[in-house]
């Protein structure tokens, strides 16, 4: 593999050096125009689909994004589209991408030392101006990768982009769109309480955020069900939420196309059938990190990212009904690295979905120790029979995983569950789970 460009090193290091956590959201919201050349109003003559939630708003995004592509290659209109979206699986440049592709190594680079150069000079002015022992705050890591995408969207000539929100919406870094083509939220769920709440309400205030003055502008709120015309579809995983993210998806891909020009259908949802490039970009979207399964040689690897009670939920349920055609011994490998989240009760959560409702019985469970839970005592108690294993590192239990044999034939060979962390779904950057 090639060394990445020194640029590249630079910028990565820069933007690592501002890593934050979720608290005084308002405090982060960005002052783009005193930081930039550009200004909110350039970035409202685009053609803006902005989505929150706590579940499936990436995968809401990346559907409408390969819709879009559809048209794109189809019509050539959009001409250009950006999709912004977070958190990242093996390299950060995937958080932004032009027509589906990730940012270069270069035009990362680029555009990243461009803001953070800007941002540096409009510091150092605000310091000379307040006079001696003023030191500027430095952005948080969601802001500056915020500002570069829309400093990127201005240098690419992006027309249509898709922003997925950070967390919860109101004061969320990417919320400074005033006139956006379409907004959406998709399921909810309790997350980041500590920045968002712990009811249900409080967090739909914070998601509710991005909504604009709809009634004033003569739209309305939808309620999306999941028509007839998605139940049919090779939507993957063949699941009732991405299917409900799917139907989301058309419901924002065909207002944007509206205000592009081009007619998709007269009201998608209520159709039997969508027209073929909607079909076509439902059924050939492949997003890594949610329930997806990779197979090499006798190791199945069940992956998704998984990190609340609801979503654990569906994931294990995913698990339980695709797993176990294979008589193979099942190891589930995980790790909870957010300090605002109990991994306890999270586990607790995951035994009772395999174990109480599906009867998916466990053989290893692989837990990779961090900087926030060190604990190794906290014995989660998941079964007596159970063989638990503290390691260090995603690669370590990989190395454990190979020797895990099937007990009957004494060959190598596992069902494996990974999740609870986007983190150790990517393989800590490393793509290790290709054995």
């Amino acid at each position: 593999m090639a060394e990445p460009a020194p640029n590249y090193t630079e910028a990565i290091q820069k933007l690592n050096s501002t890593q934050t956590g979720f608290k005084n959201l308002r405090k982060r919201r960005p002052r783009w125009s005193s930081s930039s050349n550009s200004t909110i109003s350039d970035l409202d003559r685009l053609n803006i689909v902005h989505v929150a939630g706590t579940k499936g708003k990436g995968t809401t995004c990346a559907y409408v994004d390969s819709i879009l592509q559809q048209y794109r290659m189809s019509y050539g209109t959009p001409c250009k589209v950006e999709l912004f979206t977070s958190p990242h699986l093996t390299t950060v440049r995937e958080r932004i991408r032009i027509n589906s592709e990730p940012l270069s190594e270069a035009k990362f680079a680029k555009y990243f030392l461009e803001v953070w150069n800007a941002l540096e000079l409009t510091a150092a002015k605000a310091v000379a101006r307040s006079g001696p022992g003023i030191t500027a705050p430095k952005p948080s890591y969601a802001l500056l990768l915020t500002l570069m995408s829309f400093h990127v969207f201005m240098q690419e000539e992006v027309d249509t982009a898709i922003y997925e929100v950070g967390v919860g919406g109101q004061w969320d870094s990417t919320n400074v769109f005033a006139n956006p083509a379409a907004t959406g939220i998709s399921s909810l769920g309790i997350d980041h309480v500590n920045a968002l709440g712990s009811t249900i309400d409080q967090i739909a205030w914070h998601k509710a955020g991005i909504f604009k003055k709809a009634i004033e502008r003569g739209t309305h709120l939808n309620i999306v069900e999941v028509p007839s015309a998605i139940r049919g579809l090779d939507i993957k995983p063949a699941e009732h939420f991405q299917r409900q993210n799917a139907s989301l998806a058309v419901r924002l891909t065909e207002t944007v196309l509206t205000r592009l020009g081009i007619a998709a259908a007269d009201d998608c949802c209520e159709s039997d059938r969508l027209p073929a490039l909607f079909d076509q970009g439902l059924e050939n979207l492949d997003w890594k990190g949610r329930c997806r399964t990779l197979v090499t040689g006798q190791h199945h690897w069940y992956l998704d990212g998984a990190h609340t009670h609801e979503s654990l939920e569906v994931a294990c349920s995913w698990f339980g009904r695709v797993s176990g055609t294979q008589n193979l011994p099942r190891v589930l490998i995980f790790n909870q690295q957010h300090s605002s989240r109990d991994p306890v009760a999270l586990l607790r959560t995951v035994h009772r979905i395999i174990y109480d409702n599906l009867g998916v019985v466990f053989q290893y469970a692989i837990f990779r120790v961090n900087s926030t839970y060190k604990d190794q005592s906290c014995n989660p108690e998941l079964d007596p029979d159970l063989e638990v294993v503290w390691l260090p590192s995603i690669e370590d239990a990989v190395d454990h995983v190979k020797g895990i044999h099937n007990g009957a034939s004494k060959e190598p060979g596992a069902e494996i569950l990974v999740t609870d962390s986007f983190h150790l779904v990517g393989g800590g950057g490393g793509g290790c789970y290709h054995l």
